[in-house]
């Protein structure tokens, strides 16, 4: 019995190591550096000094203390609206923060400063036993240092080195993502950025959320912008970023939160999260499409992200006790949306169809079949009219061609994206 909880206790220990040390990865690649900082007496080169560090807002503390208490080593130092957690000891560096980024290497090109920043290192070492050579040792290191970061020209990484997983992506997500209402259109995204140079990072998270799919709602992801992902410029200087979203309702609330729902959120992003939950299924069942419903979604959507922060001076103040009961009550309300088992959306009081999320499958008279998109998809294939596609769907009557031809047995609707 004493040996079977030992056993149990230790892979657990284990797990928790194994998914802190994933969402650490994603998060450092988010929100990590590295620098090598030369120390000089006038002209001569006296040593250097290593450093890890992440910087924070300072409503994020907890996490910092949180990693240091993990990491068991640095400091943490505030900086105006900052905190710092600081790693600098050399055996603080070769004992922990090198063997750590080996056994789960980051996935943006910081993977290539972190390479340099290794290699500096140990020639450091080699440095201090060679007295000699040392001006050797330091020219060695410059240049290294002279190809970190903002002076990086090559940003070519290793084939396949890529690899997201669960925790990852939710580390990523902590350091440079966003979740958010958008007021013009009534929808919620969710959107990553990193530097164009690192686009194949949100290509790789595309297709980790991809497999999460089943066949026919990949079908469909696969030929429209479920996961977009688009380069665009930013700032003064016209920085080229890459950026990937995603907006689907169906997809969000069905494969999306329960995704997230089963992850360990570490920073102060989780509330935003549960903001973002909460509005998403308040649009997924129409509710937004009340003036109340979409006011109070308004009132909530103005309280996340950086109205969010402590610094902020234009903060809105806490929703009121008026809003909590109003939101509850829009909550536990019914649902103004109806969604067939064909995926189509429809507004419960005078049945328009607001959205829809299905593919046509076509069924041959070989018993062949075939997958469409969309309607306007399928009528250009059998040069038919998208009315006369809406009519087979709806009748199940076979597709005949202006000869009279049968080109389809029949045609149906599958629903996608939904739970598991």
């Amino acid at each position: 019995m004493i040996s079977s909880l030992f056993e149990s206790t230790n892979k657990c220990n284990n797990l928790n190591y194994k998914n802190f040390s994933e969402w650490f990865q994603g998060f450092c690649d988010a929100e990590s550096n590295f620098t090598i900082r030369i120390r000089k007496k006038k002209d001569k080169i006296l040593g250097f000094e290593f450093i890890f560090r992440i910087s924070l807002h300072i409503d994020d503390l907890n996490v910092l203390e949180m990693i240091q208490e993990k990491l068991k080593c640095g400091r943490i130092r505030k900086n105006r609206n900052t905190y710092e957690l600081r790693i600098s000891s050399l055996k603080d560096i070769e004992e922990v923060i090198i063997p750590r980024f080996d056994n789960y290497p980051l996935m943006t090109k910081k993977y290539l400063d972190y390479l340099n920043f290794r290699k500096s290192f140990f020639i450091y070492k080699e440095r201090a036993r060679d007295e000699k050579n040392r001006y050797k040792y330091d020219l060695n290191i410059l240049e290294l240092k002279n190809t970190m970061n903002d002076k990086r020209c090559d940003f070519r990484m290793p084939d396949n080195h890529v690899r997201i997983n669960a925790n990852y992506l939710l580390g990523y997500i902590e350091g440079d993502g966003s979740f958010y209402f958008n007021k013009s259109d009534n929808t919620v995204r969710i959107s990553l950025i990193t530097i164009e140079e690192d686009r194949i990072v949100l290509e790789k998270m595309r297709e980790f959320l991809f497999n999460q799919l089943d066949e026919h709602s990949l079908f469909l992801a696969k030929h429209t912008k479920l996961i977009f992902i688009n380069n665009k410029n930013i700032g003064a200087k016209r920085k080229l970023i890459s950026e990937l979203q995603i907006s689907q309702i169906d997809f969000i609330c069905n494969i999306l939160i329960p995704f997230f729902d089963n992850l360990d959120f570490k920073t102060k992003k989780y509330l935003d999260y549960l903001d973002f939950r909460k509005i998403a299924f308040l649009i997924f069942e129409g509710k937004h499409l009340s003036e109340k419903g979409r006011s109070l979604i308004i009132q909530l959507a103005d309280t996340m992200n950086n109205s969010r922060l402590s610094t902020n001076l234009s903060k809105i103040s806490t929703l009121d006790s008026n809003f909590n009961s109003d939101m509850e009550l829009l909550l536990k309300s019914n649902a103004l949306v109806n969604i067939d088992s064909e995926g189509r959306a429809l507004i419960i009081r005078n049945n328009k169809l607001i959205r829809s999320t299905y593919i046509i499958e076509a069924t041959f008279e070989n018993g062949n079949i075939k997958y469409f998109p969309t309607g306007t998809s399928c009528a250009k294939v059998f040069n038919v009219s998208d009315t006369t596609i809406s009519k087979r769907l709806n009748d199940r009557q076979p597709l005949l061609s202006k000869d009279r031809k049968i080109l389809v047995l029949y045609l149906r609707r599958i629903k996608v994206y939904t739970k598991k």
